[in-house]
């Protein structure tokens, strides 16, 4: 083999390294590029899903503030209907609390619609609050139904914005 023919095989192996070599370099960092895309989607993902459970918590928690503040009014109005006397702020006080409580955390998680149908379901309950006392139990079953509606309103209005299929 002369010199030449040396120099031009040490020439393509070379080459074929250094080619090699560049589709591995590019290759890892497609790679990097890549992985680093899917982790950032991923990342994405995680905090939609912790914000939605977010809002999923204020929603239940609501709900149920909301359930507990109507039987304490519903049992104001039996005990009124005993003949009790009742001090319906002082009665009404924890569940009112935990209930303005859990409105504050659900109105900060939840968007405007929400926000709008869980004002109307609270105007609801404080109305019939206000009237517990006053009335007997059968027109009580009649003033109660009013807060079926709103209430119906709030839930279907969270599970829309919580994307819950119907």
């Amino acid at each position: 083999m002369t010199n030449a023919n040396a120099w031009f095989a040490l020439g393509g192996v070379l080459g074929g390294v250094a080619v090699t070599g560049l589709l591995g370099l590019a290759t890892a960092a497609l790679n990097h590029r890549w992985g680093e895309r899917a982790r950032i989607n991923a990342d994405r993902e995680q905090e939609r899903r912790a914000i939605r459970d977010q809002r999923r918590e204020a929603c239940h928690d609501y709900l149920i503030a909301t359930n507990a503040f109507w039987q304490a009014v519903d049992q104001l109005n039996v005990n009124a209907s005993r003949g009790e006397q009742v001090d319906r702020s002082e009665y009404l006080r924890a569940v009112n609390n935990t209930m303005q409580d859990r409105y504050v955390y659900l109105s900060i998680s939840s968007g405007a619609e929400v926000r709008e149908f869980a004002d109307s379901y609270q105007r609801v309950l404080y109305e019939l609050a206000n009237e517990a006392q006053d009335v007997t139990r059968d027109e009580w079953g009649k003033l109660s139904l009013k807060t079926a509606q709103p209430r119906k309103e709030l839930r279907e209005a969270m599970r829309k914005e919580l994307g819950v299929p119907e």
